[in-house]
């Protein structure tokens, strides 16, 4: 955030950071998708998916996170989930796990470098903790501000 910006942490509303759309992928919330095919990308049968998708709903409601399914423009494929939970918009940090299926090194970096602006430049986190995160991501985000910490955060510098 710059000098002299009037954002308050208050205002920012985790429901309303959707859908997102990128030149190939079209981010939603896991409401907003087919049950079968969430339960198909989750490798879990109908019934804890159906909780799964009520918990995200919740959480992102409560504005404690957010978390969005990643899609293919023109297949419709759910190819990427990202997960952001224990958001803390007052002390600026966060949980992040992000999962991948069968995408290219450039439409990771795609994904990559909106996860970025919307962490650094729309919700404004410093600390970021990250578990087994992708290479990709992790260094899209150290040659953008951010420097790993204890192997399993990232700091923004």
């Amino acid at each position: 955030m710059e000098e002299g910006e009037n954002i308050l942490m208050s205002d920012i509303k985790m429901k309303s950071y959707r859908p997102f759309i990128t030149e190939n992928f079209f981010w939603d919330f896991p409401t907003h998708f087919n049950l079968k095919e969430v339960s198909e990308f989750l490798g879990m049968e109908i019934d804890p998916t159906t909780k799964y998708i009520s918990n995200t709903a919740k959480t992102i409601m409560r504005n404690d996170g957010i978390y969005w399914f990643i899609q293919r423009k023109h297949h419709g494929e759910i190819v990427a989930l990202i997960s952001l939970s224990d958001v803390d918009l007052t002390k600026k940090n966060s949980a992040l796990m992000v999962t991948f299926k069968d995408l290219t090194v450039a439409e990771k970096q795609e994904i990559s470098q909106r996860l970025l602006v919307f962490l650094k430049d729309q919700i404004y986190l410093d600390t970021i903790e990250i578990n087994q995160l992708d290479r990709i991501i992790q260094e899209n985000f150290t040659n953008n501000g951010y420097n790993v910490a204890n192997n399993n955060l990232l700091k923004r510098s």
